[in-house]
């Protein structure tokens, strides 16, 4: 879910180096349409999760889910909210997965913590959240990164790598729950959780 954006696409990439063990597919508003250097080999479908669809036959023959699907910041202009494009694709699939299946799991990129200008994204997160383990118990899996950088993205590279030298070189504590992680880390951590093994961004850094 969402893998045409940032986080999902980098996931897509890492699995994508394990290809004889997947078959890959990306669930989003756009698929393919006016995205470059898409991940190779990867079948990317252009659904409305909210609505019934393909994607259901998807899910519903999936092992595995991984909701990428939210924004930062609700916009007029686009006219989205955090209820429409965060919260309510989630809660449709979670719904989907409760009453087709029994071993699917589904692995949800919540946040690890946000300034308050994003109280609301990280309500919206814990909506999602607790909505989950009431729906699938452990079948539901929630993972706390805070800032994913990535060199490719001098917006969050930057600062990313000044969060990550304020917490280990000048031992500024405070700010670990803002938790930085570089993109590649972030996704072998995801492989990590996807092949049962333990990682650290399962917990919640307070």
């Amino acid at each position: 879910m969402g893998g045409t954006g940032y986080i999902g696409q980098g996931i897509l990439s890492v699995l994508m180096q394990n290809k004889s063990q997947y078959e890959l597919i990306s669930l989003s508003r756009s698929g393919a349409k006016n995205h470059l250097n898409l991940v190779e080999s990867v079948t990317y479908l252009a659904v409305d999760l909210t609505e019934p669809g393909d994607w259901q036959t998807v899910i519903d023959s999936s092992d595995l889910v991984i909701d990428c699907v939210g924004i930062f910041l609700p916009s007029k202009k686009k006219n989205t909210s955090y209820e429409k494009n965060s919260i309510a694709p989630a809660k449709t699939v979670i719904d989907e997965l409760a009453v087709k299946t029994k071993q699917t799991k589904f692995i949800f990129i919540a946040a690890n913590n946000a300034p308050w200008i994003l109280n609301d994204y990280m309500k919206a997160k814990e909506e999602v959240i607790a909505y989950g383990v009431k729906k699938l118990d452990n079948r539901f899996v929630a993972v706390y990164p805070g800032m994913v950088y990535d060199r490719q993205r001098l917006f969050n590279f930057i600062p990313g790598i000044i969060l990550h030298v304020a917490i280990n070189g000048l031992h500024l504590n405070f700010l670990k729950k803002y938790r930085p992680i570089k993109r590649q880390t972030f996704n072998q951590e995801i492989l990590r959780i996807i092949n049962n093994q333990p990682s650290d961004l399962t917990n919640k850094i307070s």
